[in-house]
């Protein structure tokens, strides 16, 4: 039903120890890294397919993810939330949790994108970019049943594309502020605005409201200065600003940007940090990540860089006391250290080491697990190694850690070519 717009546009919490996170850390750096698939799509009847986004962890270990297509729908294959819970045998066990379009109309969302948000209660939120009243796409909450093994509830928490303003096409995962408020963005906007950032506010009913934080691309604005059609969400600074790409806009009106969002008396406003060029890499589907010193790191899907055309990289923005960044470029050279990041980085707070994963590129052009330290990239794990790829094959989801290792999923791949969940650690 609405396979073919999102394929197209877009084709963690939990403690560890100080001592955990160095060792992984350091096994890492000396290639002692060991890969294993803890799940195939597809194995199951109805199962999932085509997992975009990255992993959430709850308190017992079990984590949490969602599939763009697949599942049991009534009105057509448009996507699930699992879980993945381990065994005392070492395997993992899937349970389809929710089956999107399970509603006429698909009023309960279909086509989730992005990872999950995990509450302190167990509940899971999320976005779907297509569905909902306007089919526009959705904002919902899935809250654990009190008996184990009865199902989850779904409650909607807003439709998109409520009115000319209203965002639309929401790819982006949410995160929280500090008073349990919802902010994320959308990839378009009303007729010809090119995306919002929002906020959802609940309210003493159980409803919750929305404010649009910011219209990308205003008025149709035919060169978009600042921006449009971001495809990540948002990140906080230790200000309470809000930091994000998007895809296009900024220079030349099709390399994207990174741009910072603050607030004012009933009003944020927008300043645009760069403008990403092409030549240098651009069109970034990837969150903001902040270091300890403030600074931001963001990849970039596309562009091109010292004759590597397309590959895209990893960057690190200097704020200067302008507000503005300095850039300082780490790009994937030569291709087979990986090429087109969808997800942003996982950081080693100390050492400044960014971990991440590439949609293609390679030793064997499957896409990679890789590292950036400095300006050198390196490769630690090169998908398709598998005959078949059942390794899994071209990653697009951030990385979560939990104890001391690495998980996320590929799109693709696997036992039955529907994608995986993989751990990576030492």
């Amino acid at each position: 039903m609405y396979a073919g717009r999102a394929f197209e546009r877009f084709t963690m919490k939990s403690v560890i120890t100080v001592c955990c996170f160095f060792l992984f850390f350091a096994a890492l750096a000396l290639g002692q890294a060991q890969y294993k698939v803890l799940y195939s799509f597809g194995s199951n009847p109805n199962d999932g397919n085509l997992p975009n986004g990255g992993l959430a962890f709850d308190k017992s270990g079990n984590l949490y993810g969602t599939t763009l297509l697949g599942g049991s729908g009534s009105v057509c294959q448009c996507g699930t939330v699992f879980a993945l819970s381990p065994s005392q045998t070492g395997s993992w066990v899937e349970t389809v949790i929710y089956n999107f379009c399970s509603q006429p109309s698909c009023l309960d969302g279909a086509e989730p994108a992005a990872g999950l948000l995990l509450d302190a209660s167990g509940n899971l939120y999320g976005t779907t970019t297509v569905g909902g009243t306007s089919q526009s796409g959705t904002v919902f909450e899935l809250s654990p049943p009190a008996v184990p093994g009865n199902a989850w509830t779904e409650t909607i928490l807003w439709n998109f594309g409520n009115g000319p303003d209203d965002g639309t096409l929401p790819y982006s995962q949410l995160i929280w502020d500090g008073l349990g408020n919802l902010f994320g963005t959308t990839s378009g906007a009303g007729v010809s605005a090119g995306g919002t950032a929002f906020e959802l506010t609940p309210n003493q009913d159980g409803s919750w409201s929305e404010t649009i934080l910011h219209t990308f691309c205003t008025n149709g604005a035919p060169d978009c200065p600042g921006g449009s059609d971001p495809m990540a969400g948002v990140a906080f600074d230790k200000s309470g600003n809000l930091y994000g790409t998007t895809y296009a806009g900024g220079f030349d009106n099709k390399w994207g940007v990174l741009y910072k969002l603050s607030p004012g008396d009933g009003a944020w406003t927008e300043k645009t940090l760069y403008k990403f060029s092409g030549a240098s890499g651009g069109q970034p589907m990837s969150a903001v990540t902040f270091d300890n010193a403030g600074d931001a790191y963001v990849t970039a899907y596309d562009g091109s860089a010292n004759s590597q055309a397309g590959c895209g990289g990893v960057f690190k923005f200097v704020p200067d006391q302008g507000g503005g960044g300095k850039k300082f470029s780490y790009l994937f050279l030569p291709a087979d250290t990986g090429c087109d990041p969808a997800a942003g980085v996982l950081l080693d707070k100390q050492t400044d080491t960014a971990y991440g994963t590439t949609r293609l590129g390679g030793s064997l052009s499957g896409g990679n697990i890789y590292k950036v330290s400095g300006k050198r990239g390196v490769d630690l794990y090169d998908f398709c190694s598998e005959d078949g790829c059942k390794d899994g094959l071209y990653p697009a989801g951030s990385l979560t850690m939990h104890k001391g290792k690495l998980y996320s999923t590929t799109s693709q791949g696997g036992d039955f070519n529907h994608g995986v969940v993989f751990e990576i650690g030492p």
